[in-house]
């Protein structure tokens, strides 16, 4: 049995238009050849050819959405402390650490990615609201899925129901049952996790109710043996560190479509 209050909530999303069946999403960017969460591992990305680019938001501490992994600043760029204290003045003044490139405001980021590539937003800390009103004013609204905590959820829904929404599912959850369960409480458009949390009967039922999955081909997974993991389960979204070796997987096995 489907239950209606899942599908109505997958009804009103309008995901994204790609130029492929099989989407690559390029984890941080292309960040093989240019540092993480850039806008030149952007410009790589977009020069590859993928189908998202996935890129974490944070706020400064005015508010003012600005791209970067991890709340502290000292792993990626030649400043300290957290993301959330520093002013958006400070955070354009700092380098990526050993070079000469400055990390990006969220509209930096939104002006090179606009008309030319779709965005998968981590989410990590900012205002919903913010981030609305910046991808309507970059023309972007219907260029995004968004990726949040599953209590966050509902509030984007609310906010923009024709965005999908993204999350992952708690680690306890194991029947096809436990699944739908979850959605209804946090009803996502799509789920993430690894080759790992899924079984074939919790996807077919995902199927059934229409929740894709994205797996993370991270780590021990991105290979071609994680990779075709995943493509047996019929899986058609990969987020992965190795965009490039992906895509010439896909187009040598002709799943590049």
């Amino acid at each position: 049995m489907v239950l209606p209050s899942v599908l109505w909530a997958q009804s009103k999303v309008i995901f994204p238009k790609t130029k492929h069946n099989f989407i690559v999403i390029a984890h941080r960017g292309f960040h093989i050849d240019a540092p993480e969460n850039t806008i030149e591992a952007l410009k790589k990305a977009i020069e590859l050819g993928v189908d998202y680019v996935e890129v974490d938001v944070r706020s400064t501490l005015e508010g003012v959405p600005v791209v970067m992994h991890d709340a502290n600043l000292e792993r990626t760029t030649d400043g300290t402390g957290k993301v959330s204290t520093i002013s958006t003045v400070d955070f354009q003044n700092l380098k990526i650490k050993d070079t000469a490139i400055n990390p990006p405001t969220f509209s930096s980021f939104l002006m090179e990615a606009s008309g030319k590539i779709n965005l998968y937003l981590d989410i990590k800390d900012a205002s919903p609201e913010k981030i609305i009103s910046m991808l309507d004013k970059y023309q972007m609204r219907e260029r995004v899925i968004i990726y949040c905590s599953a209590s966050q959820v509902i509030e984007w829904k609310k906010l923009a129901p024709s965005i999908p929404v993204m999350t992952s599912p708690f680690p306890n959850l194991k029947s096809p049952t436990d699944f739908e369960s979850f959605l209804l409480s946090f009803p996502a458009s799509a789920l993430d996790g690894n080759i790992r949390t899924y079984k074939p009967d919790v996807l077919n039922k995902l199927t059934e109710i229409n929740v894709p999955v994205w797996l993370d081909v991270l780590g021990k997974d991105d290979n071609e043996q994680g990779w075709k993991m995943a493509i047996d389960l019929n899986i058609n979204a990969l987020q992965t560190d190795n965009p490039k070796a992906l895509i010439d997987y896909l187009t040598k096995n002709n799943l590049r479509k």
